[in-house]
């Protein structure tokens, strides 16, 4: 009789244990639910009854001679005034430019290729920075930069009255 018991017990113990470590719960659901971010274009308003607005910067367009880069936007920070005093602001973090792009492969240019970007809204200013493989930053400049031999990392950062977005690429400099 002891031997069932123990053997009930045991059995009890381990299925609770099991059922405690799924991480399953009403609570866990209600929270993801709750954190669900929708994405939107610059300045569109989703649809439904909540009005909520997701503030992006403008796309980048990076023209290298006859072909086209895609940057990858980076860390930034944005804010849409939502016309009835309150604002919409979102601030993202992102790793570092050579983090951003150390799995692409980076287009190959000579030193003399034409390089031009092109910003889906223009901006109030920007600065070029060239990074290298530390995640130091070695130049700065109001301009694409192609010195050097290898692959360069390149890092616009871009500043509008809504807020500040950075764009990160790599080109290979034969």
């Amino acid at each position: 009789m002891n031997f069932r018991f123990l053997f009930f017990a045991l059995t009890l113990i381990c299925l609770l244990s099991i059922m405690g470590c799924s991480g399953i719960s009403d609570t866990d659901e209600k929270a993801d639910n709750d954190s669900e971010v929708k994405e939107v274009s610059n300045n569109e308003e989703l649809d439904g009854s909540s009005g909520d607005v997701i503030p992006k910067p403008p796309s980048l367009t990076v023209f290298v001679g006859e072909e086209t880069i895609r940057p990858s936007l980076g860390t930034y920070s944005w804010s849409i005034d939502n016309g009835d005093g309150t604002a919409s602001v979102i601030e993202a973090d992102s790793a570092a430019p050579p983090e951003l792009v150390k799995d692409s492969n980076p287009m190959q240019v000579t030193a003399d290729t034409n390089v031009e970007l092109d910003f889906e809204e223009q901006p109030e200013s920007y600065t070029v920075r060239i990074w290298d493989d530390d995640n130091n930053v070695v130049n700065s400049s109001d301009e694409v930069v192609l010195s050097g031999k290898g692959k360069i990392v390149y890092e616009v950062l871009a500043h509008w009255e809504q807020g500040t977005a950075s764009y990160a690429f790599s080109l290979y400099i034969e």
